[in-house]
């Protein structure tokens, strides 16, 4: 018999570690493909121009973060109806299975293909995993912890994931019958990943669990979203776009400066511990949930500072510096955004966790491919980086005044 989760049971530690390890293989398998992007297009695609590169690579990541725009949403409201532990299984199989596709992918148009269908089942873990921490977590300290926690867990495999492919593709392996393309071996071991994660979920999730149900506004004909709900979920969808932008913008112009894979991976690797460290600060006891809204606008504001500052660094350690303040900009605005939205909202945690998701998702794709076919047109390879400062200037206005949520309701 299913049993409710209105009365919220506390997370165990193994189903935790289950949802932290299952958001770190997702990250992996999309942070490992950033340094050799640019080698798999080459490879496939038989050019070495620099524009076709560029554009080819920002359609890509878009390619990859597009899908969630829709898939996201019907995950989690899937996971409403069925329960959190087999959408999350299902997702991550899935995530496995076109991980290793996406590796082995003979040409151009394939890949395009799998990382779609790569993107569209990750879509799945997110917002299903913070659902299953929204329906276990009731006080309201923990539960901004928690969700710290999950994105933490993701910022660690996006460090890994780029920093393992930067290496790797320096390798050249040969097994004896024909040389190895060296980006496939990271994809396979995170789909190997990704399928020990989905092991592991099925065995310490609870199964028999299905979400309750949330309290919908009593006035009839009243509006689906609640007051602040749709500046919040627009806050995120433009942070993502400067994400996006920045990934991609980054990865170009890495290229552009002929640094090479490994020192794209140290800069990602940067961007990550620094993101990893910021959190740990803000989603730490010392931060209280209601203060964490004030953060927003400074944060918006410095990341605005660090893309501006992006097309006129040339120097390896003064690119840092401005990598360092995106990323930890970003680090603190996204999971904040993320808690808010969860804390605000009259629907299911699934559904709202899963709408939030696709926005996120909407503002990678735009900021990715805007990104890459700004840096594809002569002379506005850093349009990129101001457009994206430009927004986010706005939106650290935009967010001057973030709606408070009623208290959570205490277990019982």
């Amino acid at each position: 018999m299913n049993v409710s989760m209105q009365a919220r049971l506390p997370t165990s530690r193994w189903s935790l570690g289950a949802v932290l390890a299952s958001a770190f293989v997702v990250a992996l398998g999309y942070g490992i493909v950033l340094p050799v992007l640019p080698m798999m297009v080459e490879r496939l695609a038989g050019s070495t121009d620099p524009a076709f590169k560029a554009r080819q690579i920002g359609l890509l990541t878009a390619a990859y973060v597009s899908a969630p725009v829709v898939a996201a949403f019907l995950w989690g409201k899937w996971s409403d109806l069925i329960g959190r532990r087999p959408v999350l299984v299902i997702g991550l199989i899935g995530f496995a299975v076109t991980l290793a596709a996406s590796a082995l992918a003979p040409s151009l148009p394939v890949l395009y293909i799998g990382r779609i269908l790569n993107g569209g089942f990750a879509a799945a873990v997110g917002p299903t995993a913070l659902a299953f921490i929204a329906d276990t977590e009731g006080e309201d300290d923990r539960r901004t912890r928690i969700f710290g926690w999950m994105s933490m867990a993701s910022i660690a495999g996006f460090l890994v994931g780029p920093t393992l492919g930067g290496l790797v593709a320096e390798l050249k392996l040969d097994l004896g019958v024909a040389a190895v393309p060296p980006q496939t071996i990271p994809f396979l071991l995170a789909s190997g990943l990704a399928v020990a994660a989905a092991l592991g979920v099925w065995s310490v999730l609870p199964g028999h669990m299905l979400p309750g149900p949330r309290v919908e506004s009593s006035k009839p004909g009243s509006s689906m979203f609640v007051s602040g709900e749709i500046r919040l979920l627009a806050l995120a969808a433009v942070a993502a776009a400067g994400l996006g932008a920045f990934e991609v913008g980054l990865t170009l112009r890495n290229v552009e400066l002929t640094m090479g894979p490994a020192a794209l991976g140290l800069m990602f690797a940067t961007c990550s511990v620094v993101m990893f460290a910021v959190q740990g600060l803000v989603f730490s006891p010392l931060v209280k949930p209601a203060a964490t809204t004030l953060l927003v606008a400074p944060a918006f504001l410095v990341m605005a500072v660090g893309l501006a500052a992006m097309p006129k660094l040339a120097a390896f350690r003064e690119m840092l510096f401005a990598v360092s303040a995106v990323s930890a900009s970003a680090g603190v605005i996204s999971p904040l955004l993320a808690y808010w939205v969860s804390r605000i909202s009259v629907r299911s945690q699934g559904m709202e966790l899963g709408i939030q998701s696709a926005a996120v998702s909407l503002g990678l794709s735009v900021g990715s491919a805007a990104a890459g076919l700004l840096f594809g047109s002569h002379r506005l390879e850093g349009a990129a980086f101001l457009v994206a400062a430009a927004a986010m200037a706005l939106a650290a206005i935009a967010s001057l005044r973030l709606p408070q949520p009623p208290p959570l309701e205490q277990p019982a």
